[in-house]
């Protein structure tokens, strides 16, 4: 892909752990961004979301530095909100752990979050080895909510939010999470902090992320292997 964007005249940046893709950045003289070594794929979303944020930050003059480093602080204050140390009384992190160890999380977000929705319902997967369920907004209006009626207490709803949803999510969101209330179904609602929309994102995912370890910790699973996926890959699929 690299090659054929160079060859169609295409301005390029690479960012790698290393390997092939760096070795042909280097061979058409495009600029190449090393990422650091981490145990697995999963980890390395913060450092690749601010490298290719100072590429198009640098590129197309977007004059986003103090949303990052606004993005940076949040961070920093989130790590200390829910870390291993912080007692779950305290820790929002573990607090939605337990709220979904015995129940299938059902997860909703508008357009603004459904990156962070898909990151959940996968970190669920890969960490805690657990089923979840995302749907889109407004498309859970239409059909979704109705599933509800089902009486089977198995499943738990959480609804991402953000203040860049637009005024017509926002509003059926209210609603809907006002009419699981109504029905005792206890929907839970997760929101990132920090001044700007970018911290509010990254610190929600840093809050998921580290929810799908609780959970996983909480059932007495090891968060990191992936065993399935790895024998997948032994019997000879690829991705």
């Amino acid at each position: 892909m690299l090659q054929a964007a160079v060859r169609k005249g295409a301005t390029a940046v690479a960012v790698s752990a290393g390997g092939r893709l760096m070795d042909v950045a280097k061979s058409l003289g495009v600029p190449h961004i090393m990422m650091p070594g981490v145990l697995a794929p999963r980890y390395m979303l913060p450092f690749i979301i601010f490298s290719c944020l100072r590429v198009v930050n640098d590129g197309l003059g977007l004059e986003c530095e103090e949303d990052a480093e606004d993005a940076f602080k949040g961070m920093d204050a989130e790590g200390a909100r829910i870390g291993v140390g912080v007692a779950t009384g305290e820790n929002p992190a573990k607090q939605l752990a337990r709220s979904i160890l015995q129940k299938t999380p059902v997860v909703y977000g508008s357009e603004s979050v459904r990156g962070a929705g898909i990151r959940f319902k996968d970190a669920l997967n890969e960490n805690s080895k657990r089923h979840a369920i995302f749907e889109g907004l407004p498309d859970a209006f239409h059909n979704e909510i109705e599933a509800w009626e089902d009486p089977d207490p198995a499943y738990a709803p959480i609804f991402l939010r953000h203040p860049s949803e637009l005024s017509y999510d926002r509003a059926r969101a209210d609603a809907m999470v006002a009419l699981l209330t109504e029905m005792g179904k206890a929907p839970i609602q997760v929101s990132g902090s920090g001044a700007s929309g970018l911290a509010q994102l990254v610190t929600m995912v840093y809050r998921l992320d580290l929810a799908s370890y609780y959970v996983a910790v909480g059932q007495g699973r090891d968060p990191f292997p992936t065993r399935l996926i790895d024998k997948i890959k032994r019997s000879g699929g690829t991705f």
